[in-house]
């Protein structure tokens, strides 16, 4: 997984130079990490913990449907 890749953490094809897919952005959209990452006002210590989180709910979005 790279930002500067294709894939998302929850393994769809992402768009280069975005941290994920637009499924998991439509998915993640209410969630208060999204707001965080979004936020270009907030610092880079915020926004990094909400990247972390958003990532690492990416990676199990499709498992915690099955």
């Amino acid at each position: 997984m790279s930002y500067e890749g294709t894939i998302c953490p929850c393994g769809d094809k992402k768009p280069a130079n975005t941290m994920i897919c637009d499924s998991c952005m439509t998915e993640f959209k209410d969630h208060p990490s999204m707001t965080s990452v979004l936020d270009r006002n907030l610092g880079a210590e915020l926004s990094r913990h909400a990247a972390i989180t958003l990532l690492a709910l990416a990676r199990g979005r499709k498992t915690r449907r099955a």
